[in-house]
């Protein structure tokens, strides 16, 4: 066998222009498709940290049973009641001990500035659970910060609607529970840009307290969200750290979330307790669809390289192999099998595809620092501000396509080579 690799090695430079243009075909390929791949995985990384820490929805959500259906209509009815948020901390702190809990509760109604209302949609959070549910992002701007109680975080759209700034003052009139009228004074602490059209000319975040005040549900909550300690511990970030992390922090997969919504579903079971419950995937339908989208995208441009890289190493094995005939007729005068020729040309194959894998994990990783290093800025559809062109690593998708090359361009040099190693020796010898 290593004779035959001797061989082989030697065979792989007759034509050096040829080996040298099919193996660029190779890392050129296979560096196309682990960049995008790269891509790929930073936005649905984005996406998800975005859903799970600066929408605050946690990895997994508890409701009481029927409140999507029926507790817009009876909040009263569908609200969590302290004993039962007491009795579902004791049974997710057995269960699932390491993850976190924060209560929250929804307030809707109208802002205004003494001259002028709007619509708001607030969630009511204590500051404390707040900057848990941020996790590593608990650094940036927007945190509650838990020293004024009438203190709120407004989307910059909403701000820019009612004319407030840091410091000023409002006024928000709500709806309770039981459908009476209630109005408070607020404090504007921070304004943020939530980064989606859809949500920053509407969205505020008030203390918990607050919103149970508003809504006359003291000590109750609309929903328990929990959160998951991250994978891979990091002390909280800014600045261009945090964006960054946003792009390679990977969050729980579904399978890890079916599991544990499965382990609470029967705990809750057997105490009696009947909820609903739901992960962040299906709070995100954008992140779901976004990932579902990527995914049909990577096979097609998986499918193009593929179909390109192969048909270049075909036809230049192909072509190897035609000028190689009378060699063939030799190798098989002098005793060589048909076998051994056709293990010849693949181990030529073999060889090639693996020095093309390697130059292409160094261009790989070359395209990669140089596009993140020039912190190219663009802004996505229906976000209303720009992030950053970030190519991370996606090793499962990267080794499969390095798999899928590696035996495709083997089979191109495997067909021409059985083919000839078939001819007989005397019209291989005479082959012009």
């Amino acid at each position: 066998m290593n004779g035959i690799f001797h061989m082989a090695w030697r065979n792989l430079w007759r034509n050096r222009r040829r080996s040298l243009v099919s193996i660029a075909s190779i890392a050129f390929g296979l560096a196309a498709v682990s960049t995008f791949s790269g891509y790929m995985r930073a936005v649905n990384n984005g996406l998800a940290n975005i859903a799970v820490h600066s929408d605050l929805t946690g990895h997994l959500t508890i409701y009481k049973k029927g409140w999507h259906t029926e507790g817009k209509l009876h909040p009263a009815r569908y609200l969590l009641t302290g004993q039962e948020i007491a009795r579902i901390r004791a049974i997710v702190a057995e269960t699932a001990p390491e993850a976190r809990i924060a209560a929250r509760l929804s307030v809707m109604g109208l802002a205004s500035n003494g001259h002028q209302s709007t619509i708001f949609i607030a969630g009511g959070i204590a500051p404390e659970d707040m900057r848990m549910l941020r996790g590593p992002f608990g650094e940036l701007e927007g945190i509650l910060s838990g020293n004024n109680p009438q203190g709120v975080t407004v989307a910059s759209g909403l701000a820019a609607i009612l004319g407030l700034k840091v410091g000023d003052a409002a006024s928000i009139l709500v709806s309770t529970v039981h459908g009476q009228a209630n109005a408070a004074d607020i404090d504007i602490d921070a304004i943020v840009n939530t980064g989606n059209f859809a949500t920053n000319d509407k969205w505020m975040v008030m203390p918990l307290e607050l919103a149970r005040e508003q809504m006359d549900a003291e000590g109750r909550a609309e929903a328990l969200t929990l959160l998951l300690p991250a994978r891979e511990e990091t002390q909280p970030l800014l600045g261009r750290e945090a964006e960054t992390a946003m792009y390679d922090l990977s969050p729980p997969d579904d399978a890890a979330m079916h599991a544990l919504r499965q382990r609470l579903e029967t705990a809750f079971a057997g105490a009696g307790l009947q909820m609903d419950m739901l992960t962040w995937q299906e709070m995100s339908p954008f992140y779901t669809q976004v990932r579902s989208m990527w995914n049909m995208m990577f096979g097609l441009f998986l499918g193009v390289v593929l179909a390109i890289v192969v048909l270049s190493i075909a036809n230049a094995m192909g072509m190897t192999v035609v000028e190689r005939t009378r060699e063939i007729g030799a190798l098989r005068a002098m005793g060589m099998r048909r076998g051994g020729v056709v293990r010849l040309f693949v181990s030529e194959a073999v060889l090639l595809v693996c020095i093309g894998v390697a130059a292409g994990f160094v261009l790989t990783l070359l395209t990669r620092a140089g596009v993140n290093a020039l912190d190219i800025r663009y802004t996505p559809p229906s976000l209303s501000g720009d992030v950053q062109l970030y190519v991370g690593f996606d090793p499962l998708r990267t080794a499969l396509a390095a798999l899928a090359l590696s035996v495709l361009a083997t089979f191109a040099a495997f067909v021409p080579a059985r083919r000839a190693a078939k001819n007989p020796i005397i019209v291989s010898l005479g082959h012009v």
